[in-house]
C-alpha cells in the first residue's frame, strides 16, 4: 500500500524561503565583489531592488525628474544665452539655482547650473549639460555632487567601461550610470549621471577622506570668450601660449573650499597638495616626488589602451591627495574613450624616469592578449545588460576588437625598429687603442644601455668609465644602470649624443682572435626601461661628425 505524506504549510513555504536566502546571498556576493569587477553598486539597502533590476536586464532606465520654478529656470536660460553669445559657459557659485529632483522614492532639494566649459550643443532640442549639488546635506542615489551630461560626449557605454577598467587597477574613477531625464515635465531623453568630486567618490574608491585638486581652466574659457568663442584663435595666439594640453599655464584649485576652510587637517592637506603641483609646474619637484607613480603609470597605460587621451588633459585631470601616502593619485574623468585613433602623448610622463618606467611596465602587461580576454570576460556581461536599456543611438560596436588593435600598436611601440642612433668614430682611433661610438636615444621613453656586441663574438658590458661627454643626456639608475634620457617632448626636440670610448685592450682580452684588419660589426644592446626585451642596433661607420659652423675654406668662398 502506497503511503502519501501530507506536506505541512511550513514545508510548502520552504522553497520560497530558500529563494529569498539565495537572493540575499547573491546580493552579498555582488557587494563583496564591487572593487574587483568595477560594478556600480547602490549606496544604501533601499536601492538594492532597483540595482538588481538595472543589472539583471529587466525593467527600464531609472527616471530622474527635475522641477524648477519659472524664475530660477529663467536664470538657467540666461546662462545659456550668455554662453551662446560668448562660445563658452562661464559660471560661478552664484549661478546655482534651486530645484527639486525626484528619483525613485526620493525627493531631494538641489542646486544646479549649466556645466562650465564649451557652449556646444546648447541649441534648442539638444542636451544641455548640468552641474548639480544636493542641498541640506542630502544624497541622491548616494551622491552629493554630480553632473548630468549628454552620454554621447563620452561615447556612451565606453566611458562606463573605462571607469570600471581603472578601478580594477585600483585607479580612482567615479560612478557613471544612465537615467531618463525629465525637466519641468519635458522629456530630455537619456542622460549620463556622472559622479562629482566629494567624499562619496573617495568612499566608493575605498580611500580615506582627503582633498581633491584640479587645474583651474577658467583662464582658458575666459580667453575663448575674449576671442569671440574661437578656440583655434586662442591656441594660435603666440603671446598667451594657452592650450588645453599645457598644464604649466593653469592655476591649481580645490573642491569643497568651504568644508576645507573649517577643517585644519584638510586645510593643511590642501596647502600641501597645491604646493606639490606648483612645484611640478615650476620644475622644482619631479613627478615621482608628488605622484603615486605605480597608479599613475597604470592610469596612463589604460588611457593609451582605450584611446582615452582626453582624460590626461588639464581640463579633465583631477588629483586626490592621499593622506596615508602623502602622494597625489589621478582620477579618471571625461575620458571619451575609443573615439579616435590618437595615442597617448608621452609628455604626460613629465620627463620623469620612474613614471616612464611605470607606464612602460603597465603598457607591456595591458597589451598582452590574456589581459584583454580577462577584461572582456568581466565587463562584457555588464555592458550587454546596460546596452539593453539604452536607445538605438547608443548601439555602438563592441570595443574589444578595437582594443585588440590598440594592444598590437602598444606592443609595436615597446619593440621599436630603431631605438637609437649609433655612429662609429674614425678607424684611425684604433691607433690610440679605442673604438669610439656616439649614441643617442630617439624614443620618447628612456633606454638602458646594456653593452656592445663586437662582431657577434664578443660582448662588453657597459662601463661608466667609458663615457666621455654629455652627462645631461644620461641618467644613472638606482642600481647603477646607464640610461639615455627620453627624447625631448617639446616643440623643438634635439638629439643628445653620448660618446663612449671602448678600450681595445678589454676587447682583445675577451677575444684575442678578433680580426681588426676588416670593418667590425658593432651593435649597441639596449632595452626600454621597464622592459625585458633586448634590442641590438648596429653602429654606422663613416658618418661625418656634427659641424660647429662653416669651415675656413667655405667661409672664404
Amino acid at each position: 500500500m502506497k503511503i502519501v505524506r501530507k506536506q505541512s504549510p511550513r514545508a510548502k513555504a520552504s522553497p520560497l524561503i530558500w529563494i529569498a536566502v539565495i537572493a540575499m546571498l547573491l546580493v552579498l556576493v555582488l557587494l563583496f565583489d564591487q572593487s574587483r569587477s568595477g560594478m556600480d553598486l547602490p549606496a544604501s539597502w533601499n536601492e538594492v531592488a532597483r540595482f538588481l533590476r538595472l543589472n539583471s536586464g529587466a525593467g527600464e532606465l531609472p527616471t530622474l525628474t527635475i522641477d524648477m520654478a519659472f524664475a530660477e529656470y529663467d536664470q538657467i536660460l540666461r546662462q545659456r544665452e550668455d554662453a551662446l553669445a560668448s562660445g563658452v559657459v562661464l559660471v560661478g557659485d552664484a549661478d546655482f539655482m534651486p530645484a527639486e529632483i525626484r528619483y525613485a522614492d526620493q525627493v531631494v532639494p538641489v542646486l544646479m547650473r549649466l556645466k562650465q566649459g564649451s557652449a556646444v550643443h546648447l541649441g534648442e532640442g539638444e542636451k544641455w549639460n548640468f552641474d548639480v549639488r544636493t542641498d541640506a546635506g542630502q544624497h541622491l542615489a548616494g551622491l552629493q555632487r554630480f553632473y548630468l551630461v549628454d552620454p554621447a560626449d563620452n561615447n556612451w557605454l565606453n566611458e562606463w567601461a573605462f571607469g570600471a577598467a581603472l578601478r580594477r587597477e585600483d585607479v580612482m574613477a567615479g560612478r557613471y550610470q544612465f537615467v531618463r531625464l525629465f525637466l519641468n515635465g519635458d522629456d530630455w531623453g537619456v542622460y549620463a549621471l556622472q559622479e562629482g568630486f566629494d567624499p562619496q567618490l573617495l568612499a566608493f574608491n575605498n580611500r580615506p577622506e582627503g582633498v581633491i585638486v584640479e587645474y583651474d581652466a577658467s583662464p582658458l574659457w575666459r580667453s575663448i570668450a575674449y576671442f569671440g568663442g574661437d578656440y583655434q584663435s586662442v591656441t594660435a595666439d603666440p603671446v598667451t601660449n594657452l592650450t588645453a594640453t599645457d598644464f604649466q599655464f593653469f592655476e591649481v584649485d580645490t573642491f569643497r573650499d568651504a568644508t576645507i576652510a573649517n577643517d585644519p587637517q584638510l586645510t593643511a592637506q590642501k596647502d600641501q597638495a597645491i604646493g606639490m603641483l606648483r612645484g611640478l609646474q615650476s620644475g622644482d619637484l619631479a613627478a615621482s616626488e608628488i605622484f603615486d607613480v605605480e597608479k599613475y603609470g597604470r592610469f596612463l597605460a589604460l588611457a593609451d589602451l582605450w584611446g582615452a587621451t582626453e582624460s590626461t588633459s588639464p581640463l579633465n585631470l583631477r588629483y586626490y591627495f592621499n593622506p596615508r601616502s602623502g602622494l597625489l593619485e589621478p582620477i579618471g574623468f571625461n575620458a571619451n574613450p575609443l573615439t579616435s585613433s590618437e595615442r597617448l602623448s608621452l609628455a604626460s610622463t613629465y620627463d620623469d624616469l620612474n613614471l616612464q618606467k611605470a607606464y612602460a611596465q603597465a603598457a607591456a602587461r595591458m597589451s598582452r592578449p590574456e589581459y584583454l580576454a580577462d577584461l572582456e570576460q568581466t565587463l562584457q556581461p555588464q555592458m550587454e545588460t546596460r546596452q539593453q536599456l539604452l536607445p538605438s543611438a547608443a548601439d555602438l560596436p563592441s570595443p574589444w576588437e578595437t582594443l585588440a588593435q590598440r594592444q598590437a600598436e602598444m606592443r609595436r611601440s615597446l619593440n621599436p625598429l630603431q631605438p637609437l642612433f649609433a655612429y662609429l668614430g674614425p678607424p684611425t682611433l684604433a691607433q690610440e687603442g679605442i673604438i669610439r661610438i656616439d649614441v643617442a636615444n630617439v624614443l620618447n621613453l628612456p633606454l638602458e644601455i646594456l653593452g656592445f656586441d663586437i662582431d657577434g663574438a664578443t660582448f662588453l658590458e657597459v662601463d661608466p668609465a667609458w663615457i666621455q661627454n654629455n652627462q645631461n643626456a644620461l641618467i644613472r639608475g638606482e642600481n647603477g644602470e646607464i640610461i639615455l634620457r627620453a627624447a625631448a617632448n617639446d616643440q623643438s626636440p634635439t638629439v643628445g649624443y653620448v660618446r663612449f670610448h671602448l678600450p681595445l685592450t678589454q676587447i682583445i682580452a675577451q677575444d684575442s682572435e678578433l680580426d681588426f684588419m676588416h670593418e667590425l660589426d658593432i651593435q649597441v644592446a639596449t632595452r626600454i626601461v621597464g622592459q625585458d626585451e633586448i634590442q641590438k642596433t648596429s653602429a654606422r661607420p663613416g658618418y661625418p661628425d656634427p659641424v660647429a659652423g662653416p669651415t675656413a675654406s667655405n667661409a672664404d668662398q
